[in-house]
């Protein structure tokens, strides 16, 4: 590159003229000086980038109340007047308990597994929440290591979405380390463990440490053995991928890993952990009636009246922990249900053996038609000709016909047992089959029919009432 050459005339004046000396020698220097208006609006813009981030951080953060009273979401059951557990309402399946009835190895297995250094930390372990936040940035995934605390801070205020970008998960992180510190100034740290064990989610419908254990052993969480317990913290890392009944050996893996961190940190010893591992765990048995419940059409009128006051009443149903308790008697309930299966069956027999659909063919084409009206495809067609072409293929389909025969012939029932002194429930049986009633009628409350033999013990008391003999 050529050498630049300045006249005689540039020099002179570059000797003699100190404010042209100033400004040449300012060429090529003097950077910031001349683009600083574009390093200031960088600057601005920076600042309010930074702005804007931190008042995103800050929308997502639980409130001052939220952190003082945080309110997980409790089932409300639904109890027998003997006591018994019918069912329950619940967007997660959770149920409060107290850490002091907890053993001990639970809370020992918890921290030697999830967070070892829980009882030094004030909510964050820097050196582990910055090597996250590395990890993160470099390999493009999410780094695990959190403290007990911000895994609280996740489950308890959904810090975390479902799908995440990269973006929403160091956001994520930065949200967790402020909510941490907070739930760290509010709360001791048994009331920490207390929260956590109440909302961590075991798979399936599982949501604390009561309802897990229900649900896997069918027993409360304070008869849990060191077998149980262990498996169940070994859970927490993956729920649903540990699942004991997707893959078994796999999270006696797991459980293994639990069992030597306790082993480190001197809460078990050796032989101790032999024993464990050598014992047999009895899961619960899921049996599809017992899923279902023994008085589902009851429950289910009971959820309809309390959806009906839920507003006036201020509380809801499926988040608030409700102890609902009524007047059905589970033994009746048993005695009511089993008269039905053995009644119902011999009748349809009956029925069966009795019907001729040849002689009610009009009945056919009446629910052949119902059915088809009640289809997604017929009520979202648009034209009338679709319509009608989905008519005139579905009467001639045979299975289709078939399935409205078998449907249309089946013998229904509606039973309820009353006190007559108080008029409470004791039994209800809304129909043969609540997997087709959540469908359909519950035939005791919502069913329209003709009085019969409805008449027969007013008629008679009055009869008896006076004088008439009995014959």
């Amino acid at each position: 590159m050529a050498k630049k050459t300045y006249s005689s005339d540039e020099m002179d004046r570059y000797f003699n003229d100190p404010s042209y000396r100033r400004s040449f020698l300012g060429r090529g220097k003097g950077f910031l000086k001349r683009n600083r208006k574009f390093i200031l609006g960088l600057f601005i813009l920076v600042i309010a980038l930074l702005s804007w981030y931190g008042y995103y951080i800050a929308r997502g953060l639980p409130s001052l109340q939220e952190l003082e009273n945080p309110r997980p979401a409790l089932a409300s059951k639904v109890y027998a007047e003997d006591g018994a557990v019918l069912d329950q309402f619940a967007e997660q399946n959770r149920t409060r308990i107290e850490l002091t009835k907890l053993p001990q190895g639970l809370i020992d297995a918890l921290i030697a597994t999830e967070d070892k250094d829980f009882y030094t930390h004030w909510g964050v372990n820097l050196s582990r929440f910055f090597r996250q936040m590395v990890i993160n940035l470099m390999t493009f995934r999410q780094a695990g290591a959190s403290t007990i605390t911000q895994q609280l801070a996740r489950r308890l205020y959904n810090l975390q979405g479902r799908e995440e970008t990269m973006f929403d998960k160091i956001t994520r992180k930065i949200r967790e380390f402020f909510t941490s510190v907070q739930i760290e100034r509010n709360f001791t740290k048994n009331e920490i463990l207390e929260l956590y064990l109440n909302v961590a989610f075991f798979g399936g419908k599982a949501y604390g440490i009561e309802s897990a254990a229900q649900e896997y052993f069918n027993k409360t969480a304070s008869d849990l053995t060191a077998p149980e317990y262990t498996l169940l913290v070994g859970m927490l890392q993956g729920p649903n991928y540990y699942n004991p009944f997707r893959n078994f050996d796999r999270v006696l893996r797991r459980r293994s890993i639990v069992l030597n961190q306790m082993l480190r940190d001197g809460k078990l010893d050796q032989k101790q952990v032999d024993i464990i591992k050598a014992d047999s765990l009895s899961f619960r048995n899921f049996e599809a009636d017992y899923r279902i419940g023994i008085a589902s059409h009851f429950v289910e009128w009971v959820r309809q009246q309390l959806e009906l006051k839920a507003e006036t009443y201020g509380f809801n149903l499926y988040r608030d922990g409700l102890r609902i308790y009524t007047s059905l008697d589970s033994r009746m309930q048993r005695y009511a249900n089993r008269a039905v299966d053995e009644h119902l069956t011999g009748f349809q027999e009956k029925f069966d053996k009795y019907w001729d659909w040849k002689k009610y063919p009009e009945i056919l084409v009446s629910n052949v038609d119902k059915m088809i009206r009640d289809l997604d495809v017929f009520k979202k067609a648009k034209t009338t000709e679709i319509r009608d072409s989905i008519v005139a293929a579905l009467r001639t389909n045979t299975m289709f016909v078939d399935s409205v025969r078998k449907a249309a012939r089946n013998i229904e029932v509606g039973m309820v047992v009353i006190d007559p002194h108080t008029g409470h429930i004791k039994a209800m049986v809304g129909g043969r089959s609540f997997r087709v009633f959540k469908y359909g009628l519950n035939h005791v409350t919502q069913i329209k029919r003709q009085p019969g033999s409805a008449f027969k013990p007013f008629v008679y008391t009055v009869a008896l009432d006076n004088g008439t003999p009995v014959t």
